[in-house]
């Protein structure tokens, strides 16, 4: 089951409501809402939203529209109400990370960070270094469960993986492809004065990246290799429109401020069932696990008790 699945999933059942007798007040300590007997405050929703508004809102800091404000705080709602249940269902069938297997992907996770560039990276993000280890043990938990009662009862044959490639084979080529260079920094400033460089040619690209950037590949001078369309953030897509050897204006998002460098083109061209075979099989493994997660996650909520602080909820800004 993919990441995507661990956020903006409706809560998909009949919520109730609690009453709220000092909500006015705001203190992080008022139970926003109840998973299970399991109560959630507003301090940790909070820290959710915060998350939320950082992914979702690309530019300025300005206060959200009223329709946004209420879209970002049910998504962060939805968050925390999936990942409790998660974490429910995972202690009650004995499923935990141990040191071993966390260790290990905070060491994955680690790989390639330049110097202080992760504790910079975590800062800018407004995670301390415990928080930013709570993220990767909860998500290797929940992983785990989803492997354990969804991924692992979804298998394919041939036969399926044949039919699915003649009901999809216009979706089966080798898509334009860029090779590209990335530098990403923290501030305005850094990023211009890279762009300074570049221009006077007093270091090349590589050799900016790997000074600067603050990316896990900037220790290999910021190549990211080959990708397609839409397996970057949106806001890079313009990086297709260069020229091989082209430089990216500088494109900011939630992360940081960006450059980007072409360095190789490759034209798109159709693909045979052979050669697609992998693509297939996980595109088809994909989509069978995604209705089983679906059909498995109705039937979580279902046999689950989710209250709502309604009133309070309102009035979080």
């Amino acid at each position: 089951m993919s990441n995507k699945w661990l956020t903006g999933i409706t809560l998909g059942i009949c919520l109730n409501i609690i009453s709220c007798s000092n909500s006015s007040s705001l203190d992080d300590n008022v139970v926003v809402a109840v998973v299970n007997n399991e109560e959630i405050l507003l301090d940790q929703f909070k820290r959710e939203l915060k998350v939320h508004k950082k992914k979702f809102r690309v530019q300025g800091s300005e206060e959200s529209a009223p329709g946004e404000l209420l879209w970002l705080k049910n998504r962060a709602l939805e968050q925390i109400v999936q990942n409790t249940l998660f974490r429910q269902e995972a202690k009650k069938n004995n499923i935990e990370i141990s040191h071993e297997e966390l260790s290990e992907a905070l060491l994955k996770t680690e790989v390639g960070y330049a110097e202080d560039s992760l504790n910079k990276k975590l800062e800018f993000e407004g995670l301390s270094r415990k928080e930013w280890e709570n993220i990767i043990e909860n998500n290797l938990l929940i992983n785990k469960l989803i492997n354990n009662f969804v991924n692992s009862k979804v298998s394919v044959s041939d036969v399926e993986m044949l039919r699915y490639f003649q009901a999809n084979e216009a979706e089966f080529h080798k898509r334009e492809q860029v090779r590209a260079l990335h530098i990403m920094v923290e501030t305005e400033e850094e990023i211009r004065q890279i762009q300074k460089e570049l221009e006077s040619k007093q270091k090349d690209f590589s050799g900016l990246a790997r000074e600067y950037s603050l990316s896990p590949e900037g220790v290999r001078g910021g190549d990211l290799g080959y990708f397609e369309a839409g397996q970057m953030p949106e806001e890079f897509d313009n990086v297709f429109n260069l020229k091989i050897d082209g430089v990216s204006g500088i494109i900011r998002t939630p992360y940081g401020f960006h450059l980007f460098k072409v360095v190789d083109k490759v034209d798109d061209r159709k693909m045979g069932f052979d050669e697609s075979k992998k693509q297939v099989k996980e595109a088809l493994f994909q989509e069978l696990q995604d209705k089983a997660f679906q059909k498995w996650l109705v039937q979580l909520k279902k046999k689950s008790v989710i209250d709502i602080n309604y009133e309070f909820f309102e009035k979080i800004n």
